[in-house]
Order: C-alpha cells, then structure tokens, then sequence
C-alpha cells in the first residue's frame, strides 16, 4: 500500500490505555485447568492500536493518554521503543491489564478486562494543557475509546474544539456519552452499526444516520463497522454500501476496528475531499480484515490486504 509520508504525524488519544496479554490454546475447556502453549504481551487499548499500526507501517505517530505503575512502565517503553512520539501523563493510578484468550480449536476468542483506575483533576489538566500545546504538530486527530473514572465526557470535545480551531480532521471513534464532543465538532463519527443504532434509537441504519448527521450540523460524515457484514459510509447526501469478503479464516478480530481507524485518519491527513472518503474507508477495512488473520490487535500484512481491497465491493446508498 503506498502512503504518502510528508502530512504531519497523526495524534492518537488514548485515555484508556492497558497492558495486554495474549493467552493461546490448542482448546479452552472451560471450568477446568487450561495451560496455554505461548503468551504474548504488548500494550493495549484501542488508541495504542491505533500507533502499533503506524509504527508497523513506518510512519509517524503520537500517543496522548496516562499511564501508572509497572504496567504504565511497560506501555510507556513500547510506546517509546517503536518511535512513536510520547505525551502520556503519569498517573498513581496503576494502568489495567487486559487478557486475551484465544482457543485455536474452535476459534472462540475471550477478553478478560480489569477495572480501570481513576484519573485526578490535574492529572487530566496536564494532559489537556499538553494536547492543547502541541495540536498544531499534527496532521489530524483520532480519538479512541471508552474514558477512565474522573473524565468527564467533555474531555473529548475540549480536544475537538482545538483541532478544529487549527483546521484539523477530528476522528471520533466512541460512542459513550459523546453528544458534547458531536456537538463541538467531529470530521468523521467512526462507529460500529450496534452503536449507531443505540445511539439514534433507530433500527435502519440509514436512517439512524441520517437522524444523527441531522442532530448535529458540526458532524460531517459517519464510517460505521459491522464485522463481516456490510459497512456503510454516511456524509450528507450520500451514502455508501461497503461489502468485504469473507476471510478464510479468523484468529483474532480484536484490534480491526482500531486498524480501521488508523488508516482512515492517515488518509484524511493527506487531504482527503469527501468524494475520497468512500475510498479510503474500503482501503482502511481491507487492513482491518488482514488483521484478523493476525494474533496481534492490529497487525496485519500490507500484502495480504491489498488483495482484500480488490475484492471489496462498494455501491452508492
């Protein structure tokens, strides 16, 4: 996939982050002893998704998020040991661990979550202040994920506003408590259609999208997932049909959505028109499908995506 690499690095917000273990069995039998053949651990959360995929790709790429304890310590020396640009925050809250359990036999795949840690006033502040310091780096900003205990949901639209006041493409990839960030201003609502059709009580997802791209005038266009369904692209007055093909097998669907979202957003801060979107959103997908034939969140072969794109099919709404 050829990418061009002078648009200024891309920030990725993960307020969220953790520590991710990747446990892989022959067989999981549930209620009894289980010993996995290999364990894998690298970070974790949906925006440090977003920067392994930029690193694999060679490109630049920043983090903004917190970090604490042992486990923040491991984050922050992959984080750093990739090349990726660091504005994390330290936090006495120690960063999660989540666990990943792959059963090869029947493909079941299970997440084990922690609890997050809670986040202080000045910790938040000072991540703020720092985000706010130095957006104009960056060639377009990407959101990611749920928020921590002591954030409030107008965190995401304070980092809105900046970018927008800079001209920067805002990608919005989370669905809770959202309306003050959608408000603010958003270049593109990366959700998937469960969360679309909660979010505008509406079981089409047309019209869903349609009711939210209404609700709010600062939205520009809406990139909704489906797993191995269809995938739509809404902007105003048009709409796209995205059918992907199926894979011949799956190891690991955790992490395509974010890969999805970090190609998008390298795409919109290359200067993307919105007759461009449809594009780049089948070309981010087609990543994310290579990332499942991965054991690693992400990961995928560009090769190998490549030859998914040319077998997505895309037809206007």
């Amino acid at each position: 996939m050829k990418l061009n690499t002078e648009p200024k690095p891309v920030l990725a917000i993960c307020l969220n982050p953790a520590w991710q273990k990747t446990l892989l069995f022959k067989k999981v039998n549930h209620g009894q002893v289980n010993r996995a053949y290999l364990v894998k651990q690298c970070g974790g959360g949906k925006g440090v998704n977003v920067v392994r995929v930029f690193r694999m790709l060679g490109l630049p790429i920043a983090l903004a998020g917190f970090a604490g304890g042992d486990t923040g310590e491991k984050l922050k020396g992959e984080i750093i040991g990739s090349g990726a640009f660091s504005l994390i925050v330290d936090t006495a809250s120690v960063t999660r661990c989540c666990t990943t359990v792959i059963s090869e036999e029947n493909g079941e795949v299970t997440e084990l979550i922690e609890p997050s840690g809670s986040v202080s006033d000045a910790e938040q502040e000072a991540l703020l202040r720092l985000i706010k310091e130095r957006i104009s780096e960056f060639g377009a900003v990407v959101c990611s994920g749920t928020v921590p205990p002591g954030i409030p949901p107008t965190f995401y639209a304070s980092v809105a506003e900046a970018a927008i006041q800079q001209g920067i493409p805002f990608v919005l990839d989370a669905v809770n408590n959202i309306e003050p960030t959608l408000k603010q201003g958003v270049t593109v609502l990366k959700i998937n259609a469960s969360e679309l059709r909660q979010l505008a009580g509406l079981a089409s997802l047309p019209e869903a999208a349609n009711a939210l791209l209404s609700r709010h005038s600062r939205l520009g266009a809406l990139a909704v997932t489906d797993g191995a369904a269809p995938a739509w692209l809404f902007a105003r007055g048009s709409s796209y049909k995205i059918t992907l093909p199926p894979l011949p097998h799956v190891v690991s669907a955790i992490g395509g959505g974010d890969c999805t979202a970090a190609i998008f957003t390298r795409r919109l801060a290359e200067g993307l028109k919105e007759s461009e979107l449809v594009d780049a959103f089948a070309e981010a997908l087609s990543c994310a499908s290579a990332s499942c034939l991965t054991d690693t969140p992400s990961l995928f072969d560009p090769a190998v995506a490549e030859e998914i794109r040319k077998q997505i099919e895309v037809v206007s709404g």
